[in-house]
């Protein structure tokens, strides 16, 4: 049990928006050096420019995949959200980051291709919106 517990310690967990139908919590593997400042990614995206929720059973889209790179290039957060939620918040050290974004079908398998947003800075106790927009174009399954 200690083993589990100091395995956790260092992890941070990634907070996603509550929605007004749902909540849900969306956890990355971030792992965060002692206890600094931290400050929050807030980050929407749309398929082919709506926040439609059919739009994600259309393109067979289960969820959201955000991996987040820290600025000397190493991963630092894996996080995921249900499609149709739209968006996400995760909780990150104060820092330069970018990350990449993809549409995940049920069978795990990639329905869009990897969409880069652009780079952003946490600053401590505040929360930087970063959004992106599927067009149909990135997406790799058919309607």
């Amino acid at each position: 049990m200690m083993d589990s517990m100091m395995k956790w310690a260092g992890r941070a967990v990634a907070l996603v928006a509550l929605s007004a139908s749902s909540a849900c919590v969306a956890e990355a593997d971030l792992v965060v050096a002692g206890n600094g400042p931290t400050g929050v990614l807030t980050t929407r995206w749309s398929i082919a420019g709506a926040f439609n929720d059919r739009l994600c059973a259309d393109y067979y889209a289960d969820k959201m995949e955000l991996v987040i790179v820290d600025a000397g290039g190493s991963e630092v957060a894996r996080a995921y959200q249900s499609c149709e939620q739209f968006e996400m918040s995760v909780e990150l050290p104060t820092g330069s980051y970018s990350a990449d974004a993809t549409l995940i079908g049920y069978d795990d398998a990639p329905v869009s291709t990897t969409l880069t947003l652009q780079p952003f800075r946490i600053v401590r106790d505040t929360e930087i919106f970063v959004d992106t927009d599927f067009p149909t174009s990135s997406l790799l399954t058919v309607r």
